[in-house]
C-alpha cells in the first residue's frame, strides 16, 4: 500500500478532526492483507496514535475521485468568488484542483482550501477587492 504523508482523522487525545502526519508503520503480524496499521501524529496536539486502515476503503476513495478536466475548470483569480466542489485551474502553479472548504480569516479576508492534483492541499485568497486610490494634487 502506498503511504500518504497526511490524512484527515479525529485525534483520540484532543478529539479534533485534524490533519494527521504519517510517522511510521507497524509490521503486519497476522498476515492480514485487508488492513494496515500505521502511526500518525496529530497536527494540533502532537499526540501519536496507531491507526488501523482498511485497504478496501482506500481503494474506494481512489475510485470515487473524479478526474478533473482542464476545459471544465474555472481560471483562478483572487478577485473571484468560488463555491465548494468547484474545479479551478491556477495558471501560476500550473495545476488543477477542487475547492473543499471556505474560510474567513481573522482580518476579514476570505480564503478557500483547494486540493490540487500535483501540489496537494493549498489555501488561496478569494473575493479580494482592490481599491483605486487617486492622488490629489495640493
Amino acid at each position: 500500500m502506498a503511504k500518504t504523508k497526511y490524512i484527515m482523522h479525529q485525534c483520540a487525545y484532543c478529539r479534533r478532526e485534524t490533519k494527521m502526519e504519517f510517522v511510521g508503520d507497524q509490521p503486519n503480524v497476522n498476515n492480514d492483507a485487508e488492513t494496515v496499521k500505521m502511526w500518525y501524529r496529530c497536527g494540533k496536539c502532537k499526540h501519536t496514535s496507531l491507526l488501523t486502515l482498511s485497504l478496501a476503503s482506500q481503494a474506494k476513495k481512489k475510485v470515487q475521485a473524479v478526474a478533473i478536466i482542464r476545459e471544465q475548470c474555472t481560471p483562478y483569480s483572487k478577485n473571484k468568488i468560488f463555491t465548494i466542489g468547484e474545479q479551478i485551474y491556477h495558471s501560476d502553479l500550473d495545476d488543477m484542483g477542487r475547492v473543499i472548504r471556505k474560510d474567513k480569516m481573522s482580518n476579514g479576508v476570505h480564503s478557500i482550501v483547494v486540493v490540487f492534483e500535483k501540489l496537494g492541499e493549498r489555501k488561496l485568497l478569494e473575493n479580494i477587492i482592490e481599491e483605486v486610490v487617486e492622488n490629489e494634487a495640493v
